[in-house]
């Protein structure tokens, strides 16, 4: 049994190093560490020192692509594609965006180019987060709007592709997203690190995954997971996070992985309390081992994130998923 928790916004080392005594003090097992372009260009060696600095403290570390190449989770910016505007995603009307297209090659090569430096710090899974299309609406461009129609997706499609979001476009996407996730875990994998992926909790609509099973079969993948922040999807707690961890659970042994939840921890005020409980119990029922949080002290810290008493819901937080993990 373990909790997690993720932690951004400090990269000087002592300061991180007393957060992470602070977490292994309270009863957490794990964290994970952001990493972002800007890590990655300026950071890369303190990182390392930070992955260690947990480890000292007895911590689990998972890695994550913060808003790398604007296709995965994160308030973080891409260095690369805003470099390279040529590799965004074109979106039905013909504008470029700052998110990566999946299936340019030279994407997946500075994918990779982050995965060796992440691999690098001695994380100990390699987290790839909420891989998904181009929200416009992250851009201010309308939510009408779809990508990507470039030259690597009529390629890849091997005829025009529809000027509408058809059925028929909705399953390509599906299948190249899968495609890059699978790039993703396999280029861990061979390196004889840890790969873990966290979908979107989504199975429907523009950005889901209708077949889960896709990504929880791939090969060399060792950790399977969603994110269900009920407030963010206007949800009922207990029977979203309820239903997702079901999900996740029957996946990852169907497939012999393991089974990931986060739970939601940002955003949120001291009476969503109940919520917290529930959410927490339910996913611990439904057999959530691996259970995490994000993030650090409810992300009081980022204004964007916090909510109006994040102290008080980080009390809450602890207290609900450090219940059940045995005392070091």
């Amino acid at each position: 049994m373990g909790a997690g928790v993720a932690y951004f916004g400090s990269r000087i080392p002592r300061h991180v190093a007393g957060d992470m005594q602070e977490l292994a003090a309270r009863g957490f097992t794990g964290v994970l560490h952001t990493f972002s372009e800007n890590d990655l260009a300026y950071y890369r060696e303190t990182m390392g020192r930070i992955v260690a600095a947990s480890h000292d403290c007895g911590l689990e570390v998972q890695i994550a692509p913060w808003g790398v190449c604007q296709m995965f989770g994160g308030e973080a910016e891409s260095r690369y594609t805003s470099h390279h505007a040529e590799v965004g995603q074109l979106l039905d009307d013909g504008r470029r965006t700052p998110s990566g297209c999946p299936n340019d090659p030279r994407v997946r090569a500075f994918v990779h180019e982050w995965i060796d430096a992440a691999i690098d710090t001695g994380a100990d899974r390699i987290f790839c987060d909420e891989p998904h299309w181009v929200h416009p609406e992250h851009f201010g461009i309308s939510t009408e709007r779809w990508g990507c129609r470039c030259e690597h997706c009529r390629e890849r499609f091997g005829a025009d592709l529809p000027t509408e979001l058809t059925p028929e476009m909705l399953a390509f996407r599906e299948r190249c997203l899968v495609d890059f996730v699978g790039d993703f875990v396999a280029y861990v994998a061979r390196q004889g690190a840890a790969p873990a992926v966290c979908l979107l909790p989504l199975t429907g609509g523009v950005h889901g995954i209708s077949e889960w099973s896709q990504v929880a079969s791939l090969p060399g993948l060792h950790t399977f997971g969603t994110d269900p922040y009920w407030k963010s999807f206007g949800e009922q707690a207990e029977a979203m996070v309820g239903e997702y961890a079901r999900r996740v659970v029957a996946l990852a042994h169907e497939h012999g992985v393991r089974p990931q939840l986060w739970i939601q921890g940002f955003r949120l005020e001291p009476q969503d309390a109940d919520d917290i409980r529930a959410a927490v119990r339910v996913a611990r029922e439904e057999g959530i081992d691996d259970l995490w949080t994000w993030g650090f002290e409810a992300c009081g810290h980022m204004s964007a994130l916090g909510g109006s008493d994040p102290a008080a819901v980080w009390d809450v937080l602890c207290d609900a998923l450090l219940a059940e993990v045995p005392a070091a």
